[in-house]
């Protein structure tokens, strides 16, 4: 027989040793949410009052979200449905990220740390219409009141833009628009007549890409 018969091949697949180990992690895992599922003060300090049942506004999968809320109204958690038919609890890296589109810092109007009281972010009076932050170059950020910026915004949408001419067909080659895959078809029919009316037809889907 050839010498090359002889030699043992590699074992493939999961060992009984790797078997068991991956076992037990996924018992202690298991145990851990265990755990934290029948302590829910471990999860927040504040009761929940109500919980809301809504849908992901990311794509147009609709996953079930719920959404639990304090006695004020504050948003305390928010996470997977497990009675939806969509999506049976289970949440992407984006769905999961709910709670923080919700209490982010850097969201519009809030200031930049938790309330003192509530521990919530809280509207800053001085930008009671909003709030927005812009940089020029590599230099510190600024707050601008959110109508500043988006005149500033549109200004330079337009010079972006240059002029809409009979010459190319008030047709802009310079600027491009995202569409949305949450939107219905009311509001694309909407959406995209205002992207015409802009100047160019220029539009990508942002689920394409």
């Amino acid at each position: 027989m050839d010498e090359l018969d002889h030699k043992k091949e590699p074992r493939k697949g999961m060992s009984r040793r790797d078997f068991l180990k991956t076992g037990a992690a996924a018992a202690a895992a298991a145990a851990v949410g265990a755990d934290f599922a029948l302590h829910p003060a471990s999860a927040s300090a504040a009761p929940v009052a109500e919980t809301y049942h809504t849908t992901c506004p990311y794509c147009s999968a609709s996953c079930g979200q719920l959404i639990d809320v304090d006695a004020t109204g504050n948003v305390i958690d928010v996470y997977g449905d497990h009675m939806s038919p969509l999506n049976s609890g289970g949440l992407c890296s984006k769905g999961a990220g709910g709670y923080q589109l919700v209490t982010n810092p850097y969201r519009l109007g809030t200031l930049p740390g938790p309330h003192p009281v509530n521990n919530v972010f809280a509207f800053d009076s001085a930008f009671t219409d909003g709030v927005a932050y812009k940089r020029t170059g590599d230099g510190p950020w600024s707050k601008v009141v959110l109508t500043d910026a988006m005149t500033d915004i549109a200004a330079r949408m337009v010079s972006a833009r240059g002029p809409v001419t009979p010459a190319n067909g008030h047709n802009s080659k310079s600027v491009a628009f995202f569409g949305s895959s949450h939107l219905n078809n009311e509001q694309n029919f909407s959406y995209r007549r205002l992207i015409a009316q802009f100047g160019t037809s220029n539009v990508e889907h942002q689920a394409r890409l």
